[in-house]
């Protein structure tokens, strides 16, 4: 991410020479896989339009407040792409399947790339999951929103279309398990002053209780000074809140926030810390940016995990689904309901998009939030 962002100190001039040294590569294999100049001129004019769409695309995107992402990374990304799409299909013959497949390979990009850019990261989704525990005998339903990975730069149509799915839903509790802003914007006075106006709109009667995410993304003093004077958002820094103290009817129910550092041995011992000061019999939550602890979670009779993270990946391919999850475990844990002996885990795939010089995409893997019904077993059956 880092390297790709380094990417944006480049003149538009130079990608504009870089674009079409591609282009005159294409166009020459093509010329000379077809004998024909007039082929290998239309093969360099298709790719440079291409490319020029793909540059207008992302150019847009901030002017349009779609997303506000540098777009030279991607460009360069979007180019070598489309390189690949001209030369591979080459060998093909005869010829004229070759020119169809590369022309239908290069309009599906554009088609995904339109839908990835603008359609896909507003396509928000709600899922909502039944959690029942003999634990919660003689107890109410509890209905919690899970939201994570805001990656907030700017408000956007996004995030307003969730707190109004907040405000219908109407949760007795929203858990936020980490990356507020994204990684682009953390330092940003306007993004955290957004941030701030968005979280000060949730709400929930029995409050709202937050875990920070990546520390590159969720610094503390940051984290501060988008929660200064909120009194109905609960920052849970390595700490345990029970339901009791909220006035609650029914068993008791611990939620555990776990302060991310993605060093799995120090946050597995600060997780055996805060479950001895949970009683045996109650109902445990945790709450923890990322499914990595799920073996020790399992191991220590959590009940409930929450977490985010991975992005379900971001960009999906069919059949192969998530490319990267930036988890320790790769795709074991890359989105969705695991189970583990009577732990259950649940890894959204979260709100915003990753930041620096990634593309602000989601391909197969819109948005979401998480409604979960916790219940008695007793009303499951």
């Amino acid at each position: 991410m880092v390297i790709l962002n380094r990417l944006e100190r480049l003149p538009w001039a130079f990608l504009g020479s870089w674009a079409l040294a591609l282009g005159m590569i294409t166009g020459i294999a093509w010329w000379e896989a077809s004998g024909s100049m007039e082929i290998g001129i239309g093969a360099t004019g298709a790719f440079l339009a291409f490319a020029g769409g793909d540059a207008l695309m992302l150019i847009m995107l901030p002017r349009l407040g779609y997303s506000f992402g540098p777009p030279k990374p991607p460009f360069v990304a979007f180019t070598l792409f489309r390189l690949f799409l001209s030369l591979g299909l080459l060998p093909i013959q005869p010829l004229s399947y070759a020119i169809g497949l590369a022309l239908i390979g290069q309009l599906a990009f554009t088609g995904n790339l339109l839908s990835a850019l603008y359609r896909e990261p507003f396509r928000l989704t709600l899922t909502e999951l039944v959690i029942a525990s003999p634990k919660l005998r003689g107890m109410p339903p509890l209905r919690i929103l899970h939201l994570t990975d805001l990656h907030l730069e700017r408000l956007t149509r996004r995030e307003q279309q969730v707190l109004r799915w907040v405000e219908e839903l109407d949760p007795d509790l929203i858990v936020f398990t980490g990356d507020l802003l994204n990684l682009s914007y953390v330092r940003d006075p306007q993004a955290q002053a957004q941030c701030s106006h968005f979280l000060e709109a949730l709400r929930a009667p029995l409050g709202i209780y937050l875990v920070t995410g990546t520390p590159l993304v969720d610094p503390p003093e940051v984290v501060r000074r988008i929660l200064f004077g909120f009194t109905h958002v609960t920052w849970l820094d390595n700490q345990v809140a029970r339901f009791g103290q909220l006035g609650h009817r029914g068993p008791s129910i611990y939620l555990l926030g776990l302060t991310c550092t993605h060093d799995p041995d120090h946050d597995g011992e600060r997780l055996r810390e805060l479950i001895r000061q949970v009683p045996p019999q109650a109902l445990t939550i945790l709450l923890y940016h990322s499914p990595d602890l799920f073996p020790e979670a399992s191991a220590l009779g959590i009940d409930l995990y929450l977490c985010g993270h991975t992005h379900g990946g971001q960009i999906r391919l069919p059949l192969i689904g998530a490319l990267i999850t930036a988890s320790i475990y790769g795709k074991r844990y890359e989105m969705g309901l695991y189970r583990r002996g009577s732990t259950t885990m649940y890894v959204s795939r979260g709100l915003g998009m990753e930041g620096l010089g990634m593309p602000r995409m989601r391909l197969m893997c819109p948005p979401e939030i998480v409604l979960i019904h916790l219940q008695s077993d007793e009303e499951e059956a």
